[in-house]
């Protein structure tokens, strides 16, 4: 029994100096002008296969900072060929888990590279990628040199014809008319943010939204969360420190310290809990989270799920 809780604790150990061996490495090989890691010399340098090591890195220990990109627009032709290939070679019908993994690849909200990979799949023209290609055509650009920008078509004549079967079905209907966000409502959004949004769950959010702003389409009301939630919902250093200090001041009064950072009390309570999974994750592992760790290993719970029931240590 001893020698199988020591062989146990040994390939626990090995796990957790993989994974923070995996992120570090992963910072480093962070390329900005790419805004992704190069995650083929990080598999060479652990020698370890690639899919391996993208489940060992751990987001909230790195400094490589996520990329926004929600529209079709907002992907590099780069980008899109490498997103294909990656999925075309790596997941025969990528699960929930594997999109995130191919999340990590590409350093984008899996969800967005869902997004994506569907698109290229299936050659449909969005209403932003419409919108982006008619602006190159008024500008004068050859179809040849709009293509190459977005290459998730198989031939220019197949791109081509898709525009304007687009443009045909998009002329039947009428344009709804276009109104502005005011600040007011962007405080609004911001608001609903703060209090609804749970990663890889907007559903809530979205809910709560549509009630607020009744006149307004699903589509725009979407968009402005997404812009709203990237600025709202990042956690700097700073912020963590800030809150740490105001703790010490004011306690776990929440009200009163997201008032001081002009912020919610849910706001405020999170950045708490990073704060506090930050310190955790310099600390060493007791034995309790130990036996917690082996029983969901044996049990074959997620590395999330883990992390919860632990309740002290991040994923």
């Amino acid at each position: 029994m001893e020698q199988a809780l020591a062989a146990d604790n040994a390939r626990l150990q090995k796990r957790i100096e993989q994974s923070a061996r995996a992120t570090q490495l992963a910072d480093r090989a962070y390329n900005e002008q790419r805004g992704r890691c190069d995650w083929e010399s990080i598999a060479r340098d652990m020698d370890m296969p690639l899919i391996e090591c993208l489940r060992l890195f751990d987001a909230s220990l790195s400094t490589v900072p996520m990329r926004s990109l929600h529209n079709i627009t907002d992907w590099s032709a780069e980008d899109l060929s490498t997103l294909k290939s990656f999925v075309t070679e790596h997941f025969s019908a990528a699960t929930v888990n594997e999109w995130r993994l191919v999340g990590v690849y590409m350093n984008v909200e899996h969800n967005d590279c869902s997004m994506a990979y569907s698109i290229c799949t299936f050659s449909r023209i969005t209403p932003d990628l419409y919108k982006a290609i008619t602006q190159h055509r008024n500008d004068g650009l050859k179809w040849k040199d709009i293509f190459e920008k977005y290459p998730i078509f198989g031939t220019l004549k197949l791109f081509y014809n898709a525009y304007y079967r687009s443009k045909e079905s998009s002329g039947s209907k009428p344009k709804a008319p276009h109104i502005k966000w005011s600040d007011a409502d962007t405080c609004k959004i911001k608001e609903l943010v703060q209090t609804y949004y749970k990663p890889g769950n907007r559903r809530e959010l979205l809910i709560q939204a549509q009630k607020a702003f009744p006149n307004r389409s699903k589509g725009s009301i979407r968009g402005r969360i997404g812009q709203t939630k990237d600025k709202v919902m990042v956690i700097t250093n700073d912020d963590m420190d800030c809150v740490n200090k105001l703790v010490e001041v004011y306690g776990k009064d929440w009200e009163r310290i997201g008032h001081e950072i002009d912020g919610t009390a849910r706001r405020a309570q999170r950045i708490w809990s990073r704060h506090q999974e930050r310190q955790n994750a310099t600390l060493a592992w007791t034995d309790d989270e130990l036996d917690i760790l082996r029983k969901c290993i044996r049990d074959g719970v997620g590395m999330a799920e883990a992390s919860r029931l632990i309740g002290t240590k991040s994923w």
